[in-house]
């Protein structure tokens, strides 16, 4: 189909490459899809003491959000002294109540449910010293790097294109529907707190992977500005 076209829009920066390849000489755009503006990717200060794993997202059979809190209450059994945020709700609410009342950890576990205001959100995510995709990874790998926060992905999954974002850093993988791995790599990234915000990470989610910047993709391609990317 876009050998039938003048020209294509890429739904990321690793597609538009082939693209490149398969329509030498017609321009190629990048829409990547976003959810915040630029100004909303605000990172916290560096000297605020995070001590919080964060999940955002449906509470959904995909997502596992039940191998993350078991994960979770595991590495709390091992010394780990940090909390754990889940921001959203869903079909496992129950399965989480029940997985963190086993391991005792109810003082530990902050639910919060839906949050969508960019402002209160950059607040969980300035307590926090890693997000996690116990599931398949979508937007909000694209979210945690935005506000500066590194990201632990499960390595086996049907992710969504935004895992490309794996290449510029700030994504540790676990092995797949393994509690003790996932249990690893949060005492991991606890061991390595003191690194987060990632600068440089955020820097580059919020000039490439912003709202402005999927809509600077489509409007190059709808007046037929000859730009390349964003």
């Amino acid at each position: 189909m876009r050998k039938l076209a003048q020209g294509a829009i890429s739904y990321t920066y690793s597609d538009r490459n082939r693209a490149i390849d398969e329509l030498p000489g017609r321009p190629i755009w990048v829409a990547p899809n976003a959810l915040q503006r630029r100004p909303d990717m605000v990172i916290g200060e560096a000297s605020v003491q995070r001590s919080a794993v964060i999940y955002v997202g449906r509470f959904a059979r995909s997502k596992k959000v039940d191998l993350l809190v078991e994960a979770f209450g595991r590495a709390v059994a091992r010394g780990l002294e940090a909390d754990l945020i889940l921001v959203g709700a869903g079909e496992l609410d129950n399965e989480i109540s029940r997985i963190v009342d086993s391991h005792g950890i109810e003082s530990r576990v902050l639910r919060p449910g839906w949050i969508v205001d960019p402002t209160e959100l950059g607040r969980y995510y300035a307590r926090s010293f890693v997000s996690v995709s116990p599931g398949f990874a979508g937007l909000g790998l694209t979210q945690s790097l935005g506000y500066g926060v590194p990201s632990l992905v499960s390595r086996d999954e049907p992710h969504s294109p935004e895992i490309e974002l794996a290449d510029i850093g700030g994504v540790t993988f676990f092995e797949t529907d393994n509690a003790d791995s996932l249990a690893i790599a949060i005492r991991m990234a606890w061991a390595s707190r003191a690194e987060v915000p990632l600068t440089a990470v955020h820097e580059y989610v919020a000039a490439n992977y912003s709202a402005e910047s999927m809509c600077a993709g489509l409007s190059a391609a709808l007046t037929g500005n000859d730009l390349i990317g964003v």
